[in-house]
């Protein structure tokens, strides 16, 4: 999958000559204008690579690292600004959760070797991941939607896979039953709650994770019905959905213990 950069600038030439840098480099890349826009963001979306400017503000340079963290303590982080480097300066950048601290003007080819580096440390601790334990199965209709919960899941040890329609899941569920669905309400073709009951008459067992930006008490009501175990959403914090997903894996295994 193409590797997501966020970059985050207040300033639209910095973000230009940004877009044009990383883009080179062969990832997909997404300006955002603020700080507090990126936090937005991160509530759906889960990139590889958030590279900040050193500003000043609440929700920019460190300040807004900090706030990052609360979402996801594990993305790479590179800052780039007009401080000093220094032993001291690159001790304090580490223990912040920055992976590299970059000089303003990123033109040249040590910028460029420093963004491929922390990239190429992002695929080694992902291929290193040990299982979790319990299959998953992402299923959405939206490339994006489904491939960032995908991607998340894997780096944080889940063997998942994904499908894009409820017809998808269930020609997967009958090759080889999965331990929990992770499945969306709207989509289109089969929606949710019937692929639910279809998956349900395949595998009783199964454990199904409704997920959602509709916030219907209706649709809650009929999903537990139906045996869905948990309802989720959208947007939601990628810290609870893993803690969720553990907790019910983990009951999972209980039982066949």
């Amino acid at each position: 999958m193409l590797e997501k950069v966020f970059i985050v600038d207040e300033d639209v030439k910095s973000r230009d000559a940004l877009y044009e840098l990383v883009s080179r480099i062969g990832c997909g890349v997404l300006t955002v204008p603020s700080g507090s826009a990126v936090l937005e963001l991160l509530k759906n979306e889960r990139p590889t690579l958030i590279m900040i400017s050193d500003q000043k503000g609440e929700y920019s340079g460190f300040s807004l690292v900090k706030k990052i963290r609360e979402f996801d303590k594990d993305v790479k982080i590179i800052m780039f600004g007009n401080l000093p480097s220094g032993s001291f300066f690159d001790s304090f950048v580490r223990g912040a959760g920055v992976s590299a601290y970059l000089p303003h003007n990123l033109e040249g080819p040590e910028a460029v070797k420093t963004i491929m580096s922390v990239l190429r440390q992002e695929r080694v601790s992902t291929s290193r991941e040990t299982s979790k334990g319990g299959r998953i199965l992402v299923v959405d209709d939206e490339l994006e939607g489904r491939e960032t919960l995908a991607h998340f899941l894997r780096r944080r040890g889940f063997d998942t896979e994904t499908a894009a329609s409820g017809e998808e899941c269930l020609e997967k569920f009958r090759i080889r039953p999965f331990d929990l669905v992770l499945l969306d309400v709207t989509m289109s073709g089969m929606d949710g709650l019937l692929t639910l009951k279809r998956v349900r008459d395949l595998s009783p067992a199964a454990k199904v994770v409704m997920i959602t930006a509709l916030q219907a008490q209706d649709i809650v009501d009929q999903a537990a019905a139906m045996g869905a175990c948990d309802y989720l959403v959208k947007p939601f914090d990628f810290s609870v959905l893993e803690a969720t997903l553990s907790a019910i894996l983990f009951s999972c295994q209980k039982g066949k213990d």
